[in-house]
């Protein structure tokens, strides 16, 4: 079984301190175009460093084990805590994922179930995937080992590419006030 998770992001420095996931576009923030891409899933959890921001929301929230450490942790804390096989990650700052995507990623990790992402013109995209419990072990030793950025994971395990069509912009990260500013045609 898979859920689909959230990681809400860090301190949003680059966004001026406004938390990416409340953000909006065409008239909705951000997480309920990510919410709606993920209707498929029973559960979609959100991982966050704290609770308080987040519990107008109304998704089940998964507290970082580790603060601070970036998505490496988040991902950690969520594979930990929660109770399917496999969490659907993708970062908050991403609102133009779709199903067709999310369906994508999913077909190809039930025919290989290792770790799945996508891959948009001739880039990787770690943040729009599916992660395996089974790959838990290899972040905690990355952890301990003060290993945090999650493309060096994908040195230690096994990893399945979805080559999305070139002009995809699925995996368009807004980080930015002018990336948001851009998103929203201004």
């Amino acid at each position: 079984m898979i859920a689909g998770y959230i990681l809400t992001g860090g301190k949003n420095r680059r966004m001026n301190g406004k938390k990416k996931l409340f953000l909006e576009y065409e008239g909705k923030p951000f997480y309920q175009h990510i919410v709606q891409a993920f209707h498929s899933f029973s559960t979609i959890y959100l991982s966050v460093d704290c609770v308080e921001p987040y519990e107008m929301v109304g998704l089940p929230m998964i507290v970082d084990t580790y603060p601070n450490l970036g998505p490496i942790g988040g991902i950690y804390s969520g594979l930990k805590v929660c109770k399917e096989d496999a969490l659907f990650v993708t970062a908050c700052d991403m609102p133009l994922i779709n199903e067709t995507a999310v369906r994508e990623v999913i077909e190809q990790y039930q025919n290989r179930k290792t770790l799945t992402i996508i891959g948009t013109n001739h880039q990787i995209h770690p943040l729009f995937g599916i992660y395996p419990k089974t790959i838990l072990p290899i972040i905690e030793e990355m952890i301990r080992e003060k290993n945090y950025r999650v493309m060096n994971l994908l040195d230690f395990t096994e990893v399945s590419v979805v080559q999305l069509k070139n002009n995809s912009r699925i995996a368009e990260n807004i980080n930015t006030v002018n990336e948001y500013n851009r998103l929203r045609g201004e």
